[in-house]
């Protein structure tokens, strides 16, 4: 998995549009936070020089943006949790679990993103498409993050490309607003013996 990780009625369209950025932005964000604990139905879509490398797609439960669950579903069963700074990523097919801490990785999530307001980070507003646009000059290099915002302020599709000239494309749809959660929705059920690797940030 790429850990880049990370993200409506019509009535509001044309308000959500006429928005200025930092207003939009804000929006966005309150929504967001609004709506937790939420679900929402994902497409990753993976490209390398403009070619679609690899697509995957499941259900992320995002509970703050310090704890979110990203669960994989198709084409492979992976089931990635974030809680507060630690990460693990269990690979079910190669039963194989990564676990870590971000340190500065928050820079490419797609979550902590959506809520920077670091120096370095600048946004912009498309209002014709509805568009968010971050630039992050960070540690990691330059993170550019272009989001289309739904008529009810919530994230559609995220765009997000690095130096390295991979882009990832997130799809959004069907998002389940104040749901309720398991006491072990982010417990993961590991075989015995399943492998484990500790991750180092660099």
């Amino acid at each position: 998995m790429d850990r880049r990780l990370l993200i409506i009625p019509g009535a509001l369209l044309a308000l959500a549009a006429a928005l200025p950025a930092g207003d939009l932005l804000q929006r966005l964000r309150g929504r967001i936070l609004e709506m937790r604990p939420f679900r929402v139905d994902f497409v990753q879509q993976v490209f390398v020089d403009e070619e679609l490398t690899l697509e995957e797609s499941g259900v992320i439960v995002f509970d703050g943006r310090e704890r979110v669950k990203w669960q994989y579903l198709e084409p492979e069963s992976k089931t990635f949790i974030l809680e507060g700074d630690a990460y693990r990523f269990f690979d079910r097919e190669n039963n194989q679990l990564l676990r870590g801490r971000l340190g500065a990785r928050h820079e490419q999530l797609i979550w902590e993103l959506l809520f920077a307001d670091r120096p370095g980070a600048s946004w912009s507003c498309d209002e014709r498409r509805r568009t968010l646009r971050l630039r992050l000059d960070g540690e990691y290099g330059v993170q550019e993050l272009a989001v289309t915002v739904g008529a009810d302020f919530l994230p559609e599709r995220a765009e997000q490309t690095a130096e390295n000239e991979v882009t990832t494309v997130y799809l959004f749809r069907d998002y389940r607003g104040r749901v309720a959660l398991a006491d072990d929705e982010f417990a993961l059920d590991l075989p015995a013996d399943v492998e484990i690797i500790e991750e180092r940030a660099p």
